[in-house]
């Protein structure tokens, strides 16, 4: 039998020169060391620092990151919508870094919300974010101190083999029940059997993902997420074979799946409880405000009559994009519509003459219906709160937030703009708008304002005119309705054109969704369970079918047809959709429970803590000394370093960091020290017995006195020692 003899790694080690470079390497060594991740508080957490200036996160979303530091590398967060699961995986990227566990990652999201955690990194934990998607992910790159390339699952898809040799240390997959079909059905995505196979592989030291929904009708959404997380781990699926799941778990039919055997309802959660944790808003016992919406219907003008009556002919032969730009400019402003189709016509999409009749009607209009009805609703807000009143009003168009903007300019009121032309001119604008008695009262937005803004300083919205997009809608709804607002509702006013397209189709079929998702919380399961929405090749809903929806029923209506049964179906359809989701969301409660984690049952390792030998200032100087770099120490606690003719500021505190070079633990440029440091190989060999004879003679001393004997002296041949 061949024994397996393991192969020795040897270390060739150069003896130090003296007492002070031996400490100095040995301090190299503890600080080179990775301190296990334990966290048992919040009084662990070595990124605090980072963000505490910018943000106060809620006791259930440091539950998140302690749970995702106990269940490394892995785990699932299910929390409600509305809980804030970006800002949870802000804290556990920041974590992270600030251990040094990585530097580089990686955020996989639709498209819709790229932005907003772009946004939301960097505002409130200073980690860059980087948006790429198609082939500008393979050449995105992260600044040197690390940070996030935000993409989208189709992207990700297409170059998973290659971005698992980017760099990324960490992948976080928001919107995660992208990837929950991958069994128990006849042909599993593309989009999910590329991502398991890449976690498979581990191309990926760490793995979060976030959803709200991790079942959306059948247990077999449970056992792929469950799949995913454990191969990204290393292991086998814990619910074993799919037979060997459906056999034990299922209580009906394979194929329905939608109930589960009560007799093993502690098993089940056994499992998943290992894998996934979930929050619900009644356990986060956090204040969400009521949504209140309103249709605010006002009457057109004889000449915005006029102007539905010239397109409505000429939009019947358009292709649907067309149709769709015109539609929805028509509804927001008559300079809108005139812009739109000024466009179209230099480009030849409509005729030139459609554009001049519609120029010479909107010539004639002083001030549209809504804007009349903007400035009713302004006058009895600032009746109802003369100082402190405020409104957010969204539009599509740039035209018509000029427009809104000159009118509300002309009647005296304090009016500021969102749009995407100055990030920073928005920052003061909403700092102005969010004083206690606010210097601007209304803010006039473009999407760019549904994109990762904070608004909850309002709690009223009108939405000028609709997007045909309910995502959109609900982006726009989420900058003011937000968790733990300081007001018991947010009214949501949707100004409709009575009589019109926008009163009997657009309004009531948004007015219903934004009521549905209210009561539910996520538009896209909505949209999925009410049949007006299918996934693209991205796995991502994006609203495109309920916009198509619209088209249709718009321009049957704008040719004369009876579109009310249609209409009245498709509100049926989501009330029906809004049923159903309850009705699954108890099941899911009945399943799961609330899977809150009894922190006291699991135990907890309390491991000394490491000390150091040399603190960290006095470590870097003694570093870099060592390397040649001379110091002028600076009054307000920096240092100007020289070296090789070139020459920095080096600082031990944040508050100096943006003119010097930070130098603390956890910082890259402090770790890249101690491990070059540590590199130098040095040993100082000190033999601890530096007397054996003599130690032998106390040795024979003592045996002697054990039985009572005296002793008279002992003589030694000789010591060997092993």
């Amino acid at each position: 039998m061949d024994v397996l003899i393991p192969k020795l790694q040897t270390k060739n080690l150069r003896r130090a020169r003296d007492a002070a470079a031996y400490q100095l390497y040995r301090a190299a060594q503890e600080w080179d060391l990775v301190d296990p991740i334990l966290i048992k508080d919040r009084q662990d957490l070595k990124s605090e620092h980072k963000w505490r200036d910018h943000i106060e996160p809620y006791y259930h979303q440091i539950k998140n990151l302690i749970t995702f530091c106990r269940r490394l590398p892995v785990t699932l967060l299910a929390d409600d919508v509305g809980l804030g699961k970006t800002i949870s995986a802000g804290l556990v990227a920041s974590e992270l870094m600030s251990r040094n566990r990585i530097s580089k990652f990686l955020v996989v999201c639709p498209k819709l919300l790229m932005p907003q955690w772009k946004e939301e990194l960097e505002s409130k934990f200073g980690i860059p974010g980087v948006l790429a998607i198609g082939k500008e992910l393979l050449e995105a790159e992260v600044p040197e101190g690390g940070g996030a390339v935000i993409t989208t699952y189709q992207s990700a898809r297409m170059y998973l083999s290659v971005l698992g040799q980017a760099g990324f240390e960490m992948l976080v997959l928001d919107e995660a029940h992208k990837l929950r079909n991958l069994y128990g059905t006849n042909q599993s995505p593309q989009v999910a059997q590329q991502f398991r196979d890449a976690l498979a592989a581990r191309m990926f030291k760490y793995v979060l993902m976030l959803t709200a929904t991790p079942i959306h009708n059948r247990l077999w959404d449970i056992y792929s997420l469950v799949d995913l997380l454990a191969v990204a781990r290393g292991h086998q699926n814990p619910f074993g074979s799919e037979g060997i799941f459906a056999r034990t778990f299922i209580a009906d039919n394979r194929t329905e799946a939608r109930h589960l055997n009560p007799q093993m309802r502690e098993a089940f959660r056994s499992v998943v409880y290992g894998y996934m944790s979930r929050i619900r808003r009644a356990d986060a016992n956090l204040h969400f405000p009521e949504r209140i919406v309103q249709l605010y219907r006002v009457d057109p003008s004889v000449e915005e009559l006029e102007l539905i009556r010239l397109i409505a002919g000429p939009i019947q032969n358009l292709n649907r994009l067309a149709q769709i730009s015109i539609l929805q400019a028509l509804v927001s402003s008559p300079h809108a519509l005139l812009a739109q189709l000024k466009h179209m016509a230099r480009n030849k999409t409509v005729p030139q003459g459609l554009a001049e009749s519609v120029e010479q009607v909107v010539g004639r209009i002083r001030v549209t219906a809504k804007l009349k009805g903007l400035a009713t609703l302004v006058d009895r807000l600032k009746t109802d709160h003369p100082e402190r009143w405020r409104v957010v009003v969204f539009t599509t168009r740039r035209e018509t937030q000029t427009t809104i903007e000159a009118f509300l300019g002309e009647r005296g009121i304090t009016c500021g703009l969102i749009n995407g032309d100055s990030g920073e001119r928005n920052q003061r604008t909403i700092a102005k708008f969010k004083k206690p008695v606010p210097e601007i009262h209304a803010i006039v937005s473009t999407e760019a304002g549904s994109e990762g803004v904070n608004l909850q300083a309002a709690n009223v919205l009108v939405n000028f005119d609709l997007p045909w997009n309910p995502m959109i809608v609900e982006q726009r709804i989420g900058r003011i309705q937000r968790l733990a607002s300081a007001h018991a509702s947010v009214c949501i006013v949707n100004i409709i054109l009575r009589g019109t397209f926008e009163e009997y189709i657009v309004g009531r079929l948004m007015e219903k969704l934004q009521m549905a998702c209210h009561a539910i919380g996520d538009i896209e399961a909505i949209l999925e369970a009410s049949g007006m929405e299918d996934e693209d090749q991205d796995g991502t809903a994006d609203g495109t079918a309920f916009i198509e929806k619209i088209r249709q029923l718009v321009v049957a209506s704008l040719a004369g047809k009876n579109v009310e049964t249609a209409t009245r179906m498709a509100e049926k359809s989501i009330t029906d959709a809004k049923v159903e989701l309850q009705s699954q969301e108890k099941n899911i409660d009945a399943m799961l429970g609330g899977m809150d984690e009894d922190r006291d049952t699991i135990p907890y390792p309390h491991l000394p803590r490491a000390m150091k030998s040399m603190e960290p200032e006095a470590f870097v100087l003694a570093a870099l000394a060592s390397l040649g770099t001379q110091f002028t120490p600076e009054s307000d606690g920096t240092y100007v370093s020289e070296r090789d003719g070139r020459i920095d500021r080096i600082c031990f505190d944040e508050a100096h960091a943006s003119n010097a070079v930070l130098y603390w633990p956890g910082i890259p440029a402090f770790s890249r020290l101690a491990s070059r440091i540590a590199a130098n190989s040095l040993h100082r060999v000190q033999d601890i017995d530096e007397k054996p004879a003599a130690r032998a003679e106390v040795m024979a001393r003592e045996w002697i006195d054990s039985f009572g004997g005296s002793f008279r002296g002992a003589q030694i041949q000789g010591v060997e020692r092993s």
